[in-house]
């Protein structure tokens, strides 16, 4: 018993020990944590919120070696480490017991956060995306990890909208024939075909899922209803990642992710006003071509009017990578086409512009984001992640003035709508200026893009 629990307390502690034997646990796990609440039991493995000495909340995964083929160094999130995954802290073992204790993850629970929200279309859509984004860090990494237990009460919402993705039992090996064993992982309504037996799983299995949560978020339950109605675009993306043969669904979660930034209703409705601005600048420019051709019959050389240029987004990249090689003697940017990376951001920023190595590849690992003077990016991305508009925009602005993101700047903001604030500074100051005229995608950007944000700051801050 640690010496400061209260008595409120010391009764809870005692409750729990009644029903649960301490004799099964390590000894080591309950000398150094105290059991606060069971959050769940079954199947050989009981969770347990537990508390340190110091009061700090942990999740431990209690695993009865009798239903589950573990030893105390094999916890899948051992190795992992992104900032929507829950972080190993300790194992422990003994004959009977292995004990896996990780990071606590506040928030609620998917499920619980649709019933207390009013979500839209475009909320849900942003939530599914941050899920693609833990999903794709999950099946790229050299051994694909498979989670094989995808649904909302495995999805965190962090309270400035982030998300986790929690609860990684059966991404284990389960042991064959123990009495506590079943035939069937993961939960019927999110589970492919392939998990009752049909065949072996791969990420398709939770693409498949995936889109389950996405049907459950839009209609309110796992399983289809053709009596309520859905967003067709949406509606397409469910039916071909719940395909029931995995070769019909998508064969990887990134594309999945660019389904949906393409179908989010925001993006369809700038679709179409785009469609709408690109038939009426059609028709400016039959007028102009017009007027052209009708000052090409009147010309006189005594004639002192003249026509500006006009660049298409086109010719702002190709002049933005001429600039680039021009001005800084650099041929980064020579596959304009190429989709950028964060390995290619960091690369411009060290040799480009002279940053510190270990400035630009260092970032906060714990905690929310924020500014500091030991690392240029408060978050953590792969260098083969390709880039979001938006954490370019933040690295283009604080290159050149890293003031204009500091914390003192935050207060100009309105609520907080998930982002983090530095970026969020970094976009209105752009917009306001016109760096981000001609880089138009919010993800995926090219290389010609990312040349073209980084001239564009050059020139505004040469001002």
């Amino acid at each position: 018993m640690h010496a400061n629990t209260t008595p409120q307390t010391n009764e809870l502690l005692e409750a729990i020990r009644i029903a649960y034997d301490d004799s099964i646990y390590p000894s080591e796990f309950l000398s150094r944590y105290d059991i606060m609440e069971c959050l769940g039991e079954g199947n050989g493995c009981d969770t347990f919120l537990v508390q340190d000495e110091r009061g700090t909340p942990y999740v431990a995964k209690c695993y009865d070696k009798d239903a589950w083929e573990l030893s105390s160094h094999n916890d899948v999130l051992e190795s992992l480490d992104h900032p929507s995954l829950p972080k190993h802290v300790a194992s422990f073992a003994n004959e009977r017991m292995t004990v896996m204790v990780r990071a606590y993850v506040p928030g609620a629970s998917l499920d619980r956060y649709a019933h207390t929200h009013n979500l839209s279309e475009q909320d849900i859509v942003s939530l599914c995306v941050k899920l693609c984004y833990v999903l794709a860090y999950l099946h790229h990494r050299p051994q694909p990890i498979i989670h094989r237990d995808i649904k909302p009460a495995n999805v965190i919402v962090h309270p400035d909208g982030d998300v986790s993705l929690i609860d990684f039992d059966i991404a284990r090996v389960y042991r064959a024939g123990s009495d506590t064993d079943t035939r069937f992982f993961g939960t019927v309504a999110y589970a492919p075909p392939e998990q009752y037996g049909f065949s072996q799983t791969d990420c398709r299995a939770d693409i498949y899922a995936l889109g389950v949560v996405l049907r459950f978020l839009l209609t309110g339950s796992p399983r289809e209803n053709r009596n309520v109605r859905v967003y067709r675009p949406l509606q397409k993306i469910i039916a071909r990642c719940t395909a029931f043969d995995p070769n019909r669904r998508y064969a990887d979660v990134d594309q999945v992710r660019r389904a949906l930034v393409r179908a989010n209703p925001r993006s369809q409705g700038l679709r179409i006003v785009g469609i709408g601005a690109a038939a009426c600048l059609a028709c400016a420019l039959l007028v102009f071509v017009g007027m052209q051709a009708w000052r090409a019959a009147t010309w006189s050389p005594f004639n002192d009017d003249a026509i500006p240029a006009v660049l298409n987004d086109e010719d702002r990249i190709a002049d933005a990578v001429t600039y680039m090689q021009a001005t800084h003697g650099t041929h980064l940017f020579d596959e304009p086409e190429s989709i950028a990376t964060m390995g290619l951001l960091r690369k411009a920023l060290v040799e480009v512009y002279g940053l510190d190595h270990d400035y630009v590849y260092n970032y906060q690992s714990e905690g929310l984001p924020t500014e500091s003077d030991d690392y240029f990016m408060a978050w953590g991305l792969d260098d083969d992640q390709y880039l979001r508009r938006d954490v370019v925009v933040y690295a283009v602005i604080k290159v050149h003035d890293p003031t204009l993101v500091a914390e003192d700047q935050w207060s100009k903001l309105p609520d907080d709508n998930g982002e983090y604030p530095g970026a969020r500074v970094a976009q209105l100051f752009a917009d306001e200026h016109g760096i981000t005229k001609g880089a138009n995608r919010p993800y995926d950007i090219t290389v010609g893009e990312l040349a073209l944000l980084f001239a564009n700051a050059d020139r505004v801050f040469a001002q």
